[in-house]
């Protein structure tokens, strides 16, 4: 046996042991890194639709002041809708994204956003 199958053998499965991230949920031992991976994933595109969320109601309220204070300036008056108009197309987006996670879930009979791993034993 040579240095590097002593090392394979007897090194890298104990590091592998070692390897915890308590931090995530499911991060607790290295077998349960499909569910952590699919925890995070969940979390991420609930943070991308929070965060989403919130820039359309500042873009939307932006354009509305906007609006209010273009004076009857025609430019500013269609900068003003053109900033709403994106707003809105940025919710639709986001509400379209979350139609599809639905369409998909019912699909593939799975809950994406609250995956369970199957597990042996």
């Amino acid at each position: 046996m040579n240095i590097f199958e002593s090392l394979n053998k007897d090194l890298i499965p104990k590091a592998h042991a070692a390897i915890t991230n308590t931090a995530v949920p499911g991060g607790e031992s290295p077998d349960s890194a499909p569910g952590q991976f699919a925890i995070t994933m969940a979390t991420l595109w609930q943070t991308i639709i929070i965060v989403g969320g919130l820039a359309f109601l500042l873009y939307f309220l932006w354009g509305g002041l906007n609006w209010i204070l273009a004076g009857g300036d025609k430019g500013k008056l269609d900068e003003s809708r053109a900033k709403i108009t994106q707003g809105l197309i940025g919710l639709a987006v986001l509400a379209a994204s979350y139609v599809i996670v639905k369409f998909i879930e019912s699909a593939i009979g799975l809950d994406l956003l609250n995956i369970i791993w199957p597990t042996a034993g």
